[in-house]
Formats: structure tokens, C-alpha cells, sequence
């Protein structure tokens, strides 16, 4: 049981830790507004994967698997994805560290939420580690007819993307004290063009998927 509970959590990590499109925000948030932004973007994103997670474990997942379906979530993903970025760097040369924290701070906690819960929803990465890892981990206990076996091996991979957004959320926080006002700025230039980048990427995606569907 013990391995059985590391080894979910690890397998969680091993979704949650890699660079990509919503870790970004994650970094720009809490460099921006703080703590709390940055975790209410993780919340997000583990609430598409609790809904990603449901969906598998009730059989829901061939849904998923539609061409439509994920042509419509990869180009919603690269709207909010090219708009966070673009706001985000065209603002650049208004952001401060300390004087208007508090004043940025409120009201960012939803927008930071419903942004974590659209990227972490339309990643086409995220999207096939549900269908095919986790699917294929997820099938095995549910063909031995193991219910308790599947509940401990979601809520451990919830666990363990739940510890590393918070980790992340709470590493940035603190981390922009310990760095000037100028490498900010530069650091949040850096990850709004990343997040335009994943944004153009997502819509790439979903444009050649709909081509090749619509060829077949």
C-alpha cells in the first residue's frame, strides 16, 4: 500500500512539474499579485483535473477523444493563453513590486482561478496524459474490480499535483524579495512571451487537427 501511495504521488508530480503553459502563469501570477494569485491558479487547474479525473473514472473519457471536442478546447486554450501574455507584456513598463501590490492584489484571485482552470483544461498535454497515462494506470485497478485500489491511486495523484503548485506558488512568492525590481520585470517578460508562445502552439495544434479530419 505504501509504494502503491508513492508511487500515485509521484505519478501526480509527474504531471504537474514539467514547464508548461499553466506552471508559467503559476510564476507570473505570484510574481505579479503574490501568493494567493498564484495558488488560486493552481486551484484551477486542479479543479479541470478533478473533472478530467471524474470523467476517466466514470468512463466519461471517450468524450475526450473527439476531434471537435479538442480542436474547440486547444483553440480556447490559445486565446486565454495569447491574451494573458500579451495583456501581461504590454503592461510591462506599469508594473511595480511593492507600490501597488495591495491595490493589484484584490479582485485577482478569480480572474487568477478561471485562467488556471481554462489553460489547465485546453492543454493538449494535459488532456493526453488523462487519457493515456492515467487511463491506462486507472483501467488496470478497475479491471481487477478494485474500487478502494482506484480511489487511493486518484486522490494520491490529486495529492501530489496539489503539493507541487503549492510548492511553486509558495517558492515564487518569497522569491521575488530576494531579487530586484529590475530582473522582475524582465523575468515577467520572459514568461508572458512563453505563455504567447504555448498559445500560438495550442491553436497550431488545433488548426492541423481539424484539417487532417477534415481531409480523412
Amino acid at each position: 500500500m505504501v509504494g502503491l501511495i508513492a508511487s500515485s504521488i509521484l505519478l501526480g508530480l509527474s504531471i504537474a512539474a514539467p514547464v508548461g503553459p499553466i506552471n508559467i502563469e503559476i510564476m507570473r501570477r505570484g510574481l505579479t499579485y503574490g501568493f494567493w494569485s498564484a495558488f488560486c491558479v493552481g486551484l484551477g487547474g486542479m479543479s479541470s483535473d478533478l473533472l478530467l479525473m471524474a470523467a476517466m473514472f466514470f468512463g466519461m473519457g471517450i468524450f475526450l477523444t473527439w476531434t471537435w471536442v479538442q480542436v474547440a478546447l486547444m483553440l480556447i486554450g490559445c486565446i486565454v493563453l495569447v491574451h494573458a501574455g500579451w495583456t501581461s507584456l504590454s503592461a510591462r513598463e506599469e508594473w511595480r513590486v511593492e507600490e501597488d501590490y495591495e491595490r493589484r492584489h484584490k479582485g485577482q484571485a478569480l480572474l487568477s482561478y478561471v485562467r488556471g482552470v481554462i489553460i489547465a483544461g485546453t492543454n493538449p498535454m494535459n488532456l493526453l496524459f488523462w487519457i493515456s497515462i492515467y487511463g491506462s494506470v486507472l483501467s488496470g485497478a478497475l479491471q481487477e474490480e478494485n474500487m478502494f485500489r482506484s480511489f487511493i491511486i486518484s486522490s494520491m495523484v490529486f495529492l501530489g499535483i496539489g503539493l507541487w503548485n503549492a510548492n511553486l506558488a509558495f517558492f515564487v512568492h518569497f522569491g521575488r524579495y530576494l531579487v530586484n525590481s529590475s530582473l522582475l520585470k524582465w523575468v515577467q517578460g520572459i514568461a508572458s512571451l512563453i505563455l504567447i508562445y504555448y498559445g500560438l502552439k495550442f491553436g497550431w495544434i488545433g488548426v492541423n487537427v481539424l484539417f487532417k479530419s477534415l481531409s480523412t
